[in-house]
C-alpha cells in the first residue's frame, strides 16, 4: 500500500525538530553569499527568491566526498538511481521529476547528451570542482528546455589573483583498490589577472555490478547469465581556467575542462564504455554607462561515448552543443534591477546511428526584473524560444517574498516550464516520433525561511503539474513509438536546517514526495525510481587541530516499473570522517561509507558498495 502525502506530513513538524539537514548555505567568515545560478547574474542570498543549495570547495573536502553524484546526495529533494560504483550509469531526480527535466551547466556552458538528453554526471571529475550551484524549481523563463526540476551548475576551479604561485596536492587510497590523485596550481599577477591549472586521475577495481542479467537467445527465449567479475573505472582530466580584470571595470575570463576514461559494466552487447567529456567557455563582461553591465559569452560541450564488446567495437554517439549568449543587467533607480538577454544554442549529434535529422537550433530570447519595496521582493522573468524542430515556446515565474524582520521571511512563487524531445525521441531510425510535443509543466510554491543566532532554517511546500509526458507505447504490430500520452503531478514538501553550537555543527534536511502519474494506463502509481521520504542528516565536531563528522542518508521504498509491481526497499546509510590537521598545509583524512554494510540497490538488478574506506593526504599552503 503506498503512503499518502497528507499521511507523511502529519509527522513533519515532530521529525523537523530531530532531523534537521546540510543546508551547505552557511557562509564562512561572514563573507556574503553570492548565488550566480537562480537569476542568471550575481546576487546576494537575499536577493535570490528561489530555494538554492551552494556546495563549496571547502565543503567538498570537509564531507570527503569521492564523485560528483555523492556530493549532490545531500541536496534536498535530490534521488539518485545508479548503476553500481564509481562511474557507472547515475541518473539525478530533482523534486521526483525525471533525469532530463534537470538542466546542467558548466561555467554557464550547456552540457550533456541531446540523443539521451541527460547530463553523465557520474564522469564529471570532483578534483575539478570548485563550487556547485543547485536551483530547485522550474527555470525554463531563464535558461529554456529541460530545467522543470531545476538547474545545476557547476564551476570549475578558479584562482585567487595572489602574486605567490600556490601549489596543491592530494592522494588517495582506499576499498577496491580505489586509488585518486590531483595537483595544481593558482595565482596570478596580483594586477587583476588570475589563473588555476588543474590536474587530476582516478581509477578503481570496482566491484560486481551486477549478479546475473538477462541475455536474449536467436531462438527468441531468454536465459539467466552469471558475470561476478569486478567492473572497473578510471577517469583522467585537467582544467584551466584563466581571467583579467581591466581598470575601466571590463574583465574577462575563459576555460577549459577535460575528463578522459573508461568504465566497465555487464551485458549482452556492450561491457565497456569509454567516454570524453570537453567544456570551453569565453566571457566578457564590460560596463556600459554608469547603471548598466553587458556580458557575452560563447561556450562549447562534447559528449562522447564509445562501447565495447569484449574489446570489440559496437557504437558511437557524440553531442556537440554550441552556445552563445548576450546579456544586459541594469539597475533601474535605487531598487529595481532589470535584465535582457538572447541565447543560441546549435546542437549537433554523430555517430554510428544514423538519424534522419542530425542538428538543429534553438535561440531564445528572455528578460526579468527584480525590484524591492520596503519589506516586499518582487522577482518577474519571462522567455520565448524558437526551436527549429516544434517552433516557438512561452514561459514566465513570478516570485513574491516580504521580510518579517531581518530573521524571517516568507515567500510565493509561480512559473511554467518545458523539455523538448530528444534527437532519440524523434528521430531514432524505426522508433523515432517527429510529431512529439515538449513535455510542460505548470509549479506553484510556498516558503518560509529564519535565521538563527549561528544557524538558518526553511520549509518549502510545492506542487508541479507536469503535462504532454513523453512515454513509450505500442501503436500496433510490436512497434513501439514515445508519444505525449502522460501527465504527472509532484506534491511536496522541504525542511532543511543547520545550527552550530561551539564547536559542534548540526545540519540536515527532509524532503517527503507524492510524485504520481495522473493520466494513462498507470493513474495513480508513482512515478519509477523515486522514493517518497528522504532525510540528509550530518554532524561534525572540531578539537583543535583534529575533527570528526557523520553522515547518515535514508530513502523510503521506491518502485522499479510503472505498474508498481517491483518495489525496492528503502535503506538508510551511515558515513564516518575523521581529519586531521598535521601542519599549517598538510592534512591527512580517512572516511568509511555504509559504515553497517547496508545492502541497497538504487536500480533493480544492481549492485551498490558495502562498507568502504578512503584514506587521503592533501597538500595546500595557507
Amino acid at each position: 500500500m503506498k503512503t499518502s502525502l497528507c499521511a507523511s506530513l502529519a509527522g513533519l513538524s515532530l521529525v523537523t525538530l530531530v532531523a534537521p539537514s546540510l543546508v551547505w548555505a552557511e557562509p564562512a567568515n561572514n563573507e556574503i553569499e553570492i548565488i550566480i545560478t537562480a537569476g542568471r547574474k550575481a546576487q546576494t542570498a537575499d536577493e535570490t527568491l528561489a530555494p538554492v543549495t551552494v556546495i563549496t570547495r571547502q565543503d567538498i573536502e570537509a564531507t570527503q566526498a569521492s564523485t560528483v553524484t555523492e556530493v549532490l546526495q545531500q541536496t534536498p529533494g535530490l534521488t539518485l538511481t545508479s548503476s553500481g560504483y564509481m562511474g557507472k550509469q547515475s541518473s539525478v531526480h530533482l523534486r521526483g521529476t525525471n533525469d532530463s527535466h534537470v538542466l546542467v551547466l558548466v561555467n554557464g556552458v550547456k552540457v550533456g547528451s541531446a540523443t539521451l538528453g541527460t547530463t553523465a554526471l557520474e564522469l564529471f571529475p570532483l578534483d575539478q570542482v570548485e563550487r556547485i550551484e543547485i536551483v530547485r524549481g522550474p527555470r525554463s523563463s531563464l535558461y529554456g528546455s529541460e530545467a522543470i526540476g531545476g538547474v545545476i551548475q557547476i564551476f570549475t576551479r578558479k584562482g585567487s589573483g595572489s602574486k605567490s604561485i600556490q601549489p596543491r596536492a592530494s592522494a588517495s587510497y582506499g576499498s577496491f583498490n580505489t586509488a585518486k590523485a590531483s595537483a595544481g596550481l593558482a595565482g596570478g599577477s596580483g594586477e587583476g589577472t588570475w589563473f588555476n591549472l588543474n590536474a587530476a586521475t582516478e581509477r578503481t577495481d570496482g566491484i560486481s555490478t551486477q549478479d546475473a542479467y538477462t541475455v536474449y537467445l536467436p531462438d527468441f527465449s531468454i536465459a539467466e547469465v552469471s558475470e561476478p567479475d569486478k567492473d572497473g573505472y578510471k577517469n583522467n582530466s585537467f582544467s584551466l581556467r584563466a581571467g583579467h580584470r581591466f581598470e575601466q571595470g571590463m574583465s574577462l575570463e575563459a576555460s577549459v575542462m577535460q575528463a578522459r576514461g573508461e568504465s566497465e559494466f555487464d551485458g549482452q552487447y556492450q561491457n565497456e564504455n569509454q567516454f570524453k567529456q570537453q567544456i570551453a567557455q569565453g566571457k566578457l563582461t564590460a560596463p556600459l554607462g554608469s547603471s548598466t553591465q553587458i556580458t557575452a559569452q560563447i561556450g562549447n560541450s562534447l559528449d562522447k561515448q564509445d562501447s565495447y564488446k569484449d574489446g570489440v567495437f559496437q557504437d558511437r554517439f557524440q553531442t556537440q552543443r554550441m552556445n552563445a549568449s548576450v546579456q544586459a543587467d541594469v539597475q533601474v533607480g535605487g531598487a529595481g534591477n532589470l535584465t535582457l538577454g538572447l541565447d543560441h544554442l546549435k546542437d549537433k549529434v554523430s555517430g554510428t546511428t544514423d538519424y534522419a535529422v542530425n542538428s538543429r537550433k534553438n535561440t531564445g530570447v528572455f528578460a526579468s526584473y527584480q525590484i524591492t519595496a520596503g519589506a516586499n521582493k518582487f522577482d518577474l522573468s519571462a522567455r520565448q524560444d524558437d526551436n527549429q524542430q516544434f517552433g516557438k515556446k512561452a514561459t514566465g515565474g513570478v516570485a513574491f517574498a516580504h521580510e518579517f524582520s531581518d530573521s524571517l521571511r516568507a515567500t510565493a512563487s509561480y512559473g511554467t516550464a518545458f523539455k523538448a524531445p530528444t534527437f532519440n525521441d524523434l528521430y531514432y531510425p524505426y522508433s523515432g516520433n517527429a510529431e512529439l510535443k515538449p513535455e510542460n509543466s505548470k509549479n506553484i510554491e510556498l516558503g518560509v525561511a529564519g535565521r538563527l543566532a549561528h544557524g538558518e532554517w526553511a520549509i518549502s511546500a510545492f506542487q508541479n503539474q507536469i503535462d504532454d509526458l513523453i512515454q513509450w507505447r505500442d501503436t500496433g504490430g510490436g512497434v513501439w513509438k514515445p508519444m505525449n500520452v502522460a501527465a504527472a503531478k509532484i506534491s511536496g514538501l522541504e525542511a532543511s536546517a543547520s545550527q552550530a553550537w561551539g564547536d559542534w555543527q548540526l545540519a540536515g534536511n527532509l524532503t517527503i514526495q507524492q510524485p504520481e502519474v495522473t493520466s494513462g494506463e498507470q493513474a495513480g502509481d508513482l512515478l519509477i525510481n523515486r522514493p517518497q521520504q528522504i532525510l540528509n542528516l550530518d554532524l561534525a565536531r572540531q578539537f583543535g587541530r583534529f575533527s570528526v563528522g557523520a553522515a547518515v542518508h535514508a530513502e523510503g521504498r521506491r518502485y522499479n516499473d510503472t505498474d508498481n509491481l517491483q518495489p525496492l526497499a528503502g535503506f538508510g546509510t551511515l558515513d564516518l570522517r575523521a581529519k586531521y590537521q598535521v601542519s599549517r598545509d598538510l592534512a591527512v583524512s580517512a572516511k568509511l561509507a555504509n559504515l553497517l554494510d547496508k545492502d541497497y540497490e538504487l536500480r533493480k538488478g544492481y549492485n551498490q558498495a558495502g562498507v568502504n574506506g578512503l584514506v587521503t593526504l592533501d597538500y595546500q599552503p595557507k
